[in-house]
């Protein structure tokens, strides 16, 4: 099998915690960092039918519809919404059985797949975790709300088919965990449509919808490597259109490197050197500077407004790049710790909740601080660190612990994680507890071994690069345990 039994049930337990309906704020909030919509089942799939109803309301207001238009954009809303609601039960369905069975030791494993005794089962890759969603499915039509020439419309119709459009059976179709992609490509291939609810993928933050859509109204006319080829023909002849549509579909978002100034367009392909200069085996830097940005704002014309009604993260890179107003609000809303924002909207504190009055007992992979039990987390990005967080229901609490945390002198900060607060410490604090407490340094040091020994490829490099890098760690550990998790002592 490839994936531990404990992973697994830690990702089912993530997907069935409980969740209060997500406010649509949190749901734009979250499709305009990264363009997904992750957390348990609960919050998902409430949050998914949260933005189809938002997104439907809005392009109605944006552009001009005829009633015909209207309604046939109204009964797309509501039949993806309906599909949404019958894939949530059955998928709740599904994940409840599957855990149960993982619980009390009834599964069986047969290749990839992972079996509860009733028939449910989940598929357990090395890289994805899935729970099938069958028989929701539903044929509908979407309006042209774009009204765009044949021939503009063709050319971001082949960004999308040199990215993530496929062919099936000569029709092109769609298959995606973005919410923000299901409108952005629909507008593309108006007509009618076959959506399909294809299953609930299992992250570390509970669950995300993969949704599969189907153009009927459309012949499939490039394959991919022609579709490639014509989009970097059409940039050296200056026509940035298709690019913009490859980018929305393969594009590495950068939003940091965005607002350091460090422009750059780069997609991921196959072959990367037929679009442009290959900077690894499966990227292609396109184009650099500000510049190239605004030749893709510029490009999208009608197809920018409906990028930016939806809220859509890599089109909000391109604001970032190319708007110095957005940019400076942008950045000066960023620059607000989560808490400080919460602490404004909610006050200096919460009360201290009874579950936090008395001393927990710490578990594995966990440290005890201040008298509340956080969990340890590894963290690589821009370089690679450790957190210990505490993830509680309403802000109230969080606040209250982020209060106790910074009495004892730590800096805590809070983030919103689907239904749920963050409170989490960083490294630097982590490192000032284990120095003057010998149970919270034997703590991480046990974790970190467990990581750089059973871990992902990842989370033994990361694990291995802190434990070496701070040997205030190593001295907690058995040289046998460290031989074991394959750490040379200095």
């Amino acid at each position: 099998m490839e994936r531990s039994v404990d992973e697994i049930r830690r990702r089912l337990e993530l997907a069935l915690r409980p969740a209060e309906p997500p406010s649509l704020d949190e749901v734009l909030a979250a499709v305009g960092r990264n363009g997904k919509l992750r957390g348990p089942a609960d919050w998902a799939f409430p949050a998914w039918i949260a933005y189809v109803e938002y997104a439907a309301q809005r392009i109605a207001e944006a552009f001009q519809l005829t009633e015909e238009e209207r309604r046939q954009l109204f009964h797309f809303r509501d039949t993806l919404k309906r599909l949404l609601l019958e894939a949530w039960g059955q998928a709740k369905a599904k994940l409840t059985a599957i855990y149960k069975a993982v619980v009390e030791g009834t599964y069986r494993v047969e290749g990839n797949k992972l079996y509860a005794p009733d028939g449910a089962w989940m598929y357990i890759g090395r890289t994805v975790m899935h729970i099938p969603i069958h028989g929701i499915s539903a044929e509908t039509y979407f309006p042209d709300v774009l009204k765009l020439p044949r021939e503009k419309l063709e050319l971001f119709q082949l960004g999308w088919r040199a990215s993530d459009e496929g062919n099936e059976k000569g029709r092109p179709f769609m298959g995606t965990t973005q919410p923000w992609q299901v409108f952005a490509w629909t507008a593309a291939r108006y007509g009618a449509l076959r959506i399909h609810i294809t299953s609930a993928n299992l992250t570390h933050e509970g669950v995300s919808v993969a949704v599969h859509l189907s153009a009927n109204s459309w012949r499939q006319r490039w394959s991919k490597d022609e579709a490639v080829d014509l989009v970097a023909s059409h940039l050296r002849r200056g026509e940035w259109a298709p690019l913009l549509t490859m980018w929305l579909g393969d594009g590495k978002a950068e939003r940091k490197k965005v607002l350091r100034g460090k422009y750059k367009i780069v997609i991921a392909a196959k072959e990367p050197w037929r679009l442009g200069n290959n900077i690894s085996t499966r990227e292609a830097l396109v184009a650099r500077g500000r510049e190239a940005f605004e030749r893709l704002r510029e490009a999208a014309g009608a197809y920018g407004v409906l990028l930016d009604l939806l809220r859509a993260h890599k089109w909000i890179n391109v604001k970032l790049a190319t708007d110095d107003a957005f940019r400076a609000a942008y950045k000066l809303k960023a620059r607000k710790r989560g808490i400080d924002v919460l602490r404004e909207a909610y006050g200096r504190n919460g009360e201290i909740p009874t579950e936090f009055s008395h001393m927990e007992r710490p578990r594995r992979g966990a440290v005890a601080v201040t008298g509340v039990v956080m969990s340890l987390y590894l963290v690589s990005g821009q370089g690679v660190s450790l957190l210990a967080g505490r993830y509680v229901r309403d802000v109230g609490k969080a606040l209250a612990v982020a209060g106790r945390l910074e009495s004892a002198g730590l800096r805590p900060n809070v983030v919103r994680v689907g239904s749920y607060y963050m409170v989490y410490i960083a490294t630097t604090d982590l490192l000032r507890l284990a120095e003057r407490d010998e149970a919270v340094r034997r703590a991480i040091a046990l974790y970190l071994a467990e990581k750089a020994k059973n871990g992902t490829p990842r989370q033994k490099e990361v694990a291995r690069k802190l434990l070496q890098r701070h040997p205030l760690f190593l001295s907690s550990q058995s040289p046998h345990r460290l031989l074991e998790a394959g750490i040379a002592m200095r």
